[in-house]
């Protein structure tokens, strides 16, 4: 098999419309000459064998995860096919038809075109597949914890040198989790660090990365991942600033203040990237709005901004991914969920009808699935976990279902990207859990037999980010 692709390769190569002279001078044959013809046909004939690759089931994946490469003219022996990642890494393959091959992605693979090889030749896929490693980092006191996270089955792998004296502060990762970044109480700056691609662990970057006015506890990075917003509790400001994705370096672009004494705290931006909208406890309780400029990522009012809402202690702030509606978490009035519809051109804001709505007492801080179709809340004084599930025409809200009760003092929750896996931080008991979401249903479940995992002191919420290899 091998020597038939060989000379076939080789006769492709050399059979060409132009033979040369014994003189060394080169002679075309014209277009309706015998051996044109026939350098027509044979090229045809192999161009038509060699394997082609239409399409792949996914264009990223994890080291372990089986995708599917559908095409043609592949062997339906899968000892006759040959696929190889980036660097010629190869791969294990499952399952082989004619125009089909089911492959697991190997250990240690790169991003890149994947390529197939067999005795009809050579080809590569059309697009980039993007290879990805998962981790979960937090601050436990003045250490960092790190966990490597399986994404075929969900397992969680200390780092063998976790946890690291080395204090994040709750570091936030930006959206490609090459950097991260921290603030804190007490503090008029922001430090950065630098994340290890292969094992995910932390170092200082600068200790002083961007200056802020007070408190500079909560960030949100714009989806084109060029930009940094910064809520600071005292000030009633956003600092912002420019990020550079390849150094993580911060420029600073302004602070954008409000004329209150409230203070901020949760921001989120709409998923189009157009707007940025931050809490504002504190009397009249409202939301402030602002728009994004897309070249510089300097912050001007909404029209219409502030947005009163007149229920107290609004944590989350949550926007959905199609940027229609936007949601605020408050303990106050018992606990409810504000929902509010967002104007796609102006940014204002608009309540939804049922606003607001029953959430779970007390219900605290929440996370949104990518898919947009849920949210989940915690609340500290029933310990609970709950799920609301998203109307996609109104954005009104179900009341809680799928209630998990476990801990004590449950504070926060996060969800990997995929919004396969999620993590709530149970302060009272040093530990955190760690629960899966159906694919189906979004109803969530505790993994670990319902057990938490021990943290080295009181710990921060598990924040789960992805860096490509």
């Amino acid at each position: 098999m091998n020597q038939f692709y060989l000379s076939l390769t080789y006769f492709s190569f050399c059979f060409s419309s132009c033979f040369y002279h014994p003189l060394w001078k080169p002679y075309f044959f014209p277009d309706n000459h015998t051996h044109s013809k026939q350098i027509v046909q044979y090229s045809t004939i192999f161009f038509l064998i060699q394997p082609r690759i239409w399409n792949l089931s996914a264009s990223s994946g994890v080291e372990g995860e089986v995708i599917v490469i559908e095409g043609a003219n592949f062997s339906s022996d899968i000892n006759e096919n040959k696929v190889f990642f980036a660097d010629s890494l190869p791969a294990e393959i499952i399952e082989a038809s004619g125009s089909r091959l089911a492959i697991k992605v190997p250990f240690g693979a790169k991003s890149g075109r994947i390529t197939i090889q067999n005795q009809f030749g050579m080809t590569q896929s059309p697009d980039r597949f993007t290879v990805y490693r998962y981790f979960i980092s937090f601050s436990a006191g003045s250490n960092t914890e790190l966990y490597s996270l399986n994404m075929v089955t969900g397992e969680l792998v200390s780092n063998s040198l976790s946890p690291f004296a080395f204090a994040s502060n709750n570091a936030k990762f930006t959206n490609n989790g090459r950097f991260a970044y921290s603030g804190g109480f007490g503090i008029s700056y922001i430090s950065s660090y630098s994340v290890n691609s292969l094992n995910g662990v932390l170092s200082s970057l600068s200790a002083n990365a961007g200056t802020t006015t007070s408190n500079p506890v909560f960030f949100a990075f714009h989806p084109s991942n060029r930009f940094l917003y910064v809520s600071n509790i005292n000030g009633a400001s956003v600092s912002a600033f420019q990020l550079d994705e390849n150094t993580g370096i911060l420029g600073k672009i302004g602070e954008f203040s409000q004329p209150c004494t409230c203070t901020l705290n949760h921001l989120a931006i709409t998923p189009d990237g157009k707007f940025l909208y931050v809490n504002g406890n504190g009397s009249p309780e409202q939301i402030f709005g602002y728009i994004i400029d897309q070249f510089t990522g300097s912050l001007s009012n909404i029209s219409g901004s502030p947005f009163t809402t007149g229920i107290t202690n609004m944590e989350a702030l949550l926007t959905e991914v199609n940027s229609k509606f936007i949601y605020s978490v408050a303990s106050g009035s018992g606990g409810v969920i504000i929902g509010m519809e967002i104007n796609p051109t102006t940014g204002n804001l608009s309540g939804i009808a049922g606003s607001p709505f029953t959430g779970t007492f007390n219900n605290f801080r929440a996370v949104m699935h990518p898919s947009g179709k849920y949210l989940y809340t915690v609340n500290i004084a029933g310990a609970q976990l709950a799920k609301h599930d998203i109307n996609p025409s109104d954005g009104s809200l179900s009341s809680a279902n799928s209630i998990l009760s476990f801990g004590s003092n449950l504070q926060f929750v996060t969800l990997d990207p995929t919004g396969a896996y999620g993590f709530v931080n149970n302060t009272a008991g040093n530990n955190f859990y760690q629960f899966k979401v159906d694919g189906t249903t979004g109803v969530p479940s505790l993994l670990n037999s319902g057990n938490p995992y021990s943290a080295s002191a009181t710990p921060n919420v598990p924040e789960p980010f992805r860096i490509a290899q």
